[in-house]
């Protein structure tokens, strides 16, 4: 790909040094592009020349094959030969050589064993997902070794980060010392071409919309996406060509595609083609085919339809992670990327660390947000993010927020100056990854917490979620896509109902009310008593609570397969689909204390990782005379765990390789952390002596009627007033101040 990315490579290398005996090793210098997404991706030029390599780089991200690799590039000498060491290596073949071939491809090996893990070959291929991949098997015992891979029906059109075609990645590190490509020469010769033409309108409106697009000759082959396709900013390199990943539906076996904005034409070999056209679970997509013949244009006009029109109820998209940096606040190419998928609002989310920030965004507030057709783009942030307590996003902001070095880990530092600018904070990867329950923990009994990023990459998971709920806290949820690290855009979404007409800030509003639920197909309604979901609803001890959910899920996402309601985290009652696509449960529950409620749906595509179509409510939150809306049974072991976790956060030492840019961050995360530790340890204690202080004052808030725990008769009832009394008395003694009433408010304390 070397004509391809010439004009955009700036190449910043260090020298290779050399002893007086051969070769030093040491690290290379990560590539730094002029773009301001490209410090995100660690790319480390290989300072070495091999036949019919054109460029070769350490990777953090090859964007072939899957994964974060942290191990930098260094080069060793073995055995006479200069090896490059890293966790994912990518080679661009020379275009001269290779370039959009269809063909087995030999590429031979060289590895040092003392230096490498098992490792996967990765290569842009034909048809299929787009990419072919061969385990490796390291074997020891010598200095060198070799191995040859078949790269069946390699392609070798640049896909990969910086335009690679081949990615060499394992976790325990990968030592290459040589390679070599040989083609096989099968490619069938170019023959005669056409011209394909494709218009894709709403069914509804007849208007052009964008769109995701397959294109698929009788082997699964889509041709190279021509100049009308919709460029997509990833990592900084401009591309056309995205892999459609299986979180994602698509009805083909084939899953590379493109996107265009309603009008696309390009000329393609000559044959039949399979042409799939898709926008988002709200419509049911395209399949057909489309017959170019030598010298003619194939014309394809597809009208898409809607399996359910949910803006037509009130209900609006939202994707709340997609890392795509802009220029320019009125960006085409990234608006077009959400409309395309039917994502009414498509944050873009600039992102930091204790170094710096990435994919930045010209505005923000108002001034930061583009509508076009009631779609919308506008700025947030994933910052602060550390590996010590999680990552953490922000919504709605005026400004962003990026905490000097020195204060980093002073997460409530940021999330009192979102909630001064108006904004929304909470914490993303399902509040767990990165050791983001640990963060939970300390900022929850503050107040500062508005949501938990439950679903993404096809998961979703309600622990830590149904943890706070059940302490009390009103906490929603929130769907992200973290594209380009996991999804493509929408795959995942939130959808909130707003009373009138669609904006931005009346779409905040209505999340911030609570009436919002996450999906990645089904769609939910869900009232308590004729209150929507997120309500608080105020009953009498023993009144009945009436409640209605109902489901819908696309068949051409997936099948139904039930709806569940749960209260306090159990399900109390579900319904089977039984071969129907929309399914209603009614019930009726006796509030004979105060309590959360939630519906979730799912799908018949589920597996044993947890991956699975699914959709979840926001809470519903009975409130019964003045009792709070907390999970009596093992109240002491979920108040623990959060004390555990505040212990785990002073105790634990910092894994600063597990930063995802350590390239920037290492040398910075543990002497910061070090000296901030001693400045955080009076918050910890807060959060700490606020669950201790919860644990003491439940008691007293739980003794009501029907959980009375002493017998009103003789000697043993006097006990038991006498004690109550006492309680009474220690908690007003010890009562603080009261969490803040905003996100994530506590319900202990009316």
């Amino acid at each position: 790909m070397r004509r391809l990315w010439a004009a955009t490579r700036i190449l910043v290398q260090r020298s290779l040094l050399l002893t007086a005996c051969g070769f030093l090793a040491h690290a290379g210098t990560a590539d730094r592009l002029d773009g301001h997404e490209s410090g995100a991706l660690y790319v480390a030029p290989i300072p070495w020349t091999l036949p019919r390599v054109a460029h070769s780089y350490v990777f953090s991200y090859p964007e072939l094959g899957s994964g974060a690799f942290r191990t930098e590039l260094t080069m060793r000498s073995v055995a006479d030969r200069v090896c490059a060491v890293g966790g994912a290596i990518g080679l661009d073949i020379d275009d001269d050589y290779a370039f959009d071939v269809d063909e087995t491809v030999t590429l031979t090996l060289t590895y040092a064993p003392a230096y490498s893990g098992p490792f996967t070959v990765f290569w842009d291929a034909n048809g299929g997902e787009g990419v072919g991949q061969q385990e490796v098997e390291v074997q020891p015992g010598q200095a060198l070794r070799q191995v040859t891979v078949r790269l069946e029906r390699a392609r070798l059109a640049g896909q990969g980060s910086r335009g690679i075609d081949i990615a060499v990645s394992g976790r325990g590190g990968v030592a290459l010392c040589n390679v070599e490509v040989t083609r096989s020469g099968t490619t069938a010769r170019s023959g005669a071409s056409g011209r394909v033409r494709l218009l894709v309108r709403d069914a509804d409106t007849g208007r052009p919309i964008p769109a995701r697009v397959g294109l698929y000759d009788s082997t699964g082959r889509l041709p190279l996406p021509g100049e009308q396709a919709v460029v997509v900013s990833r990592f900084g390199d401009p591309v056309r060509r995205l892999r459609v990943n299986q979180n994602a539906h698509w009805p083909s076996e084939n899953r590379q595609a493109f996107y265009v904005n309603g009008r696309y034409e390009a000329d393609v070999p000559a044959g039949v083609y399979e042409v799939v056209v898709a926008r988002g679970i709200e419509y049911e997509p395209y399949r057909g085919e489309v017959q170019i013949a030598p010298g003619q244009t194939g014309e394809v006009y597809v009208e898409l339809e809607r399996y359910a029109d949910l803006a037509d109820r009130g209900w609006y998209s939202f994707d709340g992670h997609v890392h795509v940096g802009r220029d320019t606040v009125e960006d085409g190419a990234a608006w077009a990327f959400g409309a395309a998928e039917d994502v009414r609002m498509l944050n873009l989310t600039q992102m930091g660390n204790l170094s710096r920030t990435y994919f930045s965004q010209p505005g923000w507030g108002a001034e930061g947000r583009f509508e076009q057709d009631g779609y919308v783009i506008l700025s947030n942030q994933e910052d602060p993010r550390t590996v010590q307590h999680g990552h953490t996003l922000h919504y709605n902001l005026t400004a962003p927020i990026h905490l000097p070095s020195e204060d980093y880990y002073s997460y409530h530092d940021a999330f009192e100056q979102v909630s001064l600018q108006g904004g929304l904070s909470g914490y993303a990867h399902h509040g767990q990854l990165f050791n983001g329950r640990r963060g939970l923990a300390l900022d929850v009994p503050f107040g500062i917490v508005d949501f938990i990023e439950v679903l993404q990459n096809g998961r979703l998971a309600t622990e830590p979620w149904y943890d706070f709920l059940n302490l009390g806290y009103r906490i929603l949820p929130m769907a992200g896509s973290d594209f380009p690290y996991m999804d493509l855009p929408g795959v995942v979404r939130a959808y909130a109902k707003i009373d009138g007409a669609f904006t931005a800030d009346a779409w905040f509003e209505a999340y911030g009310r609570g009436n919002v639920y996450v999906t990645n197909g089904p769609f939910l309604e869900f009232t308590v008593n004729g209150q929507p979901m997120g309500s608080e609803v105020r009953v009498t001890r023993g009144g009945r609570l009436s409640v209605v959910a109902e489901v819908e899920l696309n068949p051409a996402v997936d099948a139904l397969d039930r709806i569940e309601l749960v209260v306090f985290g159990e399900v109390v009652a579900s319904e089977a689909a039984n071969g129907r696509d929309r399914v209603s449960l009614r019930t009726e529950i006796t509030a004979d204390q105060s309590q959360w409620l939630a519906v979730r749906a799912y799908g018949a595509t589920q597996d044993n990782r947890g991956v699975g179509t699914a959709a979840h409510s926001a809470a519903t939150f009975v409130v019964v005379g003045d009792d709070p809306v907390v999970k009596r049974e093992g109240l002491s072991a979920l108040v623990e765990l959060q004390r555990t976790r505040l212990r785990e956060f002073m105790t634990e030492p910092i894994d600063a390789r597990g930063d995802l840019e350590p390239w920037e961050t290492f040398d910075l995360m543990g002497p910061e952390w070090e000296r901030q530790q001693e400045l955080l340890r009076s918050r910890v204690e807060e959060a700490d002596a606020r669950y201790q202080e919860f644990l003491e004052r439940a008691p007293v808030a739980m003794l009501t009627r029907a959980a009375w725990p002493f017998e009103f008769q003789g000697v043993r009832g006097i006990a038991g007033v006498a004690l109550v009394a006492l309680l009474i008395l220690v908690a007003l003694v010890r009562r603080g101040t009261d969490a803040r009433s905003t996100g994530g408010q506590y319900l202990g304390r009316e």
